[in-house]
């Protein structure tokens, strides 16, 4: 591993622990996050971050191989939806999300800094400067973009399907209507069979 990501990595760890100690509702959170670890690959980045939770804030890696609670794999975008466990399921069925280990941990460490309502451009800028600060808001909202362009797409697909499939399948009233006529021919087929005897007997 090199040393490249190590800065940033430092930056953005100064950055989260001090708008989590400027809101006094994170130390409960905090609290109960104690001791957790989780390590995320976001396909953006060349290198995995492992978050390591205690009271007094976290602590973010880019070189630790121990053991975690809970690996996720997944993009950028898709961090946010992590809040909202309806969305788990769904995120795993389009691929978009790999979950080893604790989903609700997972959930939890999102919702530690999606519950602060700052602007995190704006407080990065402070500390990275403009420039560094406005290159990662635009590679975290493009990330975005692109998950919701996936899900608009996977929805058309599937949309798609079920009304080709509503097209080949019979209606209601088109299939007793088939079965009306079935009955019909079945009744002349038996008249002509009746007629047939008649004649040779």
């Amino acid at each position: 591993m090199t040393l490249l990501p190590l800065i940033p990595t430092l930056l953005v760890e100064k950055v989260a622990n001090n708008l989590l100690h400027r809101d006094p509702e994170s130390v409960e959170r905090l609290q109960r996050l104690d001791g957790k670890r989780l390590r995320f690959h976001l396909k953006e980045l060349p290198f995995e971050i492992t978050v390591s939770v205690d009271t007094h804030g976290v602590q973010l890696s880019t070189s630790d191989e121990s053991d975690v609670d809970c690996r996720i794999a997944t993009e950028m975008g898709v961090l946010p939806e992590l809040q909202d466990t309806a969305n788990l399921t769904r995120l795993i069925k389009a691929d978009l999300l790999d979950i080893d280990g604790d989903p609700m941990l997972a959930q939890q460490v999102v919702s530690l800094f999606k519950s602060l309502n700052v602007d995190w451009e704006a407080e990065l800028a402070k500390t990275i400067g403009d420039v560094p600060a406005h290159w990662l808001g635009k590679l975290w909202r493009r990330s975005r973009e692109q998950v919701k362009t996936q899900w608009q797409q996977q929805q058309r697909w599937v949309h798609g399907v079920l009304t080709e499939e509503k097209k080949l399948l019979p209606v209601r009233a088109e299939f007793d209507q088939f079965k009306t006529d079935l009955q019909q021919l079945r009744a002349q087929i038996e008249r002509l069979e009746r007629q047939c005897r008649e004649k040779k007997g």
